[in-house]
Parts: C-alpha cells; sequence; structure tokens
C-alpha cells in the first residue's frame, strides 16, 4: 500500500454457501487435532475499494 490518507473498505457483491462435503482439522490447546465433516463451505466475493488522496 502506498503512503498517505487511506481508507479501505470491502464491498461484498455475492455471497453463498457452496455444498460440498469435505473435512475440517480443529486442533485444542494441547495440540491435538479433531476431524469433523462438514457438509457446505461459505463463499464471499469482494471488491477492495480504498478511497483517500490521490496526489503523489
Amino acid at each position: 500500500m502506498c503512503g498517505g490518507n487511506t481508507k479501505e473498505t470491502y464491498l461484498e457483491v455475492l455471497c453463498f454457501q457452496q455444498f460440498y462435503r469435505h473435512f475440517v482439522f480443529e486442533e485444542d490447546e494441547e495440540g491435538n487435532r479433531t476431524e469433523r465433516m462438514e457438509k457446505y463451505f461459505e463463499v464471499s466475493a469482494v471488491v477492495d475499494v480504498r478511497c483517500g488522496e490521490t496526489k503523489s
């Protein structure tokens, strides 16, 4: 990112659930891993909109 006064804003243009069976691994405080089956995952399409000074 260039210097200056910029503000980052994300604009979500699409959000849906993709149904697909997959495994998710979770780790606890002791480092043990457990796996579980998920049926879907969230998909988001976003646009990074930056506003700020354009002077060099």
